[in-house]
């Protein structure tokens, strides 16, 4: 199996553990723009989908919901996946928010609607 790896090659040289996202998010590279399907996520880093090959140490910028241009380095890549590193990490609260919201088995937050109280 050269040229390749497995998932698990990394297991235990993680920051953080990944969170399973199926998100399609913007994704700017160079001029070019296009729709990208975030896989999973750190706060430190995220993989996508469907991006033509990257090179490595290549600049993207990701536009996650409700977070400013966020600008990541491609740290791995194969035919239409990257592994992305985060120029700077996002923060703790940003991330809880993202993860509570668009994660893969997590719940959303109550809306918060008024409670009505019997008489």
């Amino acid at each position: 199996m050269t040229g390749q790896f497995r998932f698990n090659d990394f297991e235990g040289l993680r920051r953080a553990p990944r969170v399973g996202f199926e998100l399609p998010v913007r994704c700017k590279d160079g001029i070019t723009r296009s729709t990208v399907m975030l896989k999973d996520m750190t706060q430190f880093g995220a993989q996508v989908q469907g991006i033509t090959r990257q090179r490595v140490g290549e600049p993207l910028t990701l536009l996650l919901p409700g977070l400013p241009a966020t600008t990541a380095y491609v740290v791995w890549a194969n035919a239409m996946t990257a592994g992305l590193e985060f120029d700077r990490p996002l923060h703790p609260e940003a991330f809880a928010e993202l993860v509570s919201d668009y994660a893969i088995g997590h719940a959303r937050k109550p809306a918060g609607l008024p409670v009505r109280h019997a008489a």
